[in-house]
């Protein structure tokens, strides 16, 4: 574990050191968590190290973001499928549109938004969820 800790930790301290020099160069984004949080911790820091995150506290924050998200995506997708198989037909409709919208090809996030009877199940999924 440790081990898989210090491998993280070190490609997370290069993706930042190389996000901070793109801040100082102009050159930084922030259309992400990271490059929201390195930025804001370059202006806040303006230079003074004690001022900002360390790149130890911006390490944990983007294991935490990570890990967290993904816990809740893997919960989340584990409802849905419990929730289809115990109501088949819901299944069985969600599958015909599916197939009807992409056919055997691979879906894009933006086609999703276009599906809508696999849209109201997930809301009600989410809805049962909460209640319980």
């Amino acid at each position: 574990m440790k081990e898989i800790d210090r491998e993280i930790r070190k490609v997370l301290h290069g993706i930042i050191k190389k996000r901070e020099r793109a801040f100082i160069d102009g050159e930084g984004s922030n259309d992400d968590l990271l490059g929201l949080l390195v930025e804001s911790n370059m202006r806040e820091s303006n230079g003074n190290a004690k001022l900002g995150m360390s790149t130890d506290d911006m390490i944990e924050e983007c294991k935490l973001f990570y890990f967290a998200g993904m816990e809740t995506t893997s919960v989340l997708l584990t409802w849905t499928l419990i929730v289809l198989s115990m109501h088949p037909e819901w299944q069985e409709q969600a599958r015909e549109e599916v197939l009807n919208h992409f056919g055997r090809g691979r879906p894009d996030f933006d086609s999703l938004n276009r599906l809508k009877i696999v849209s109201m199940k997930s809301l009600f999924f989410c809805s049962m969820k909460c209640r319980n």
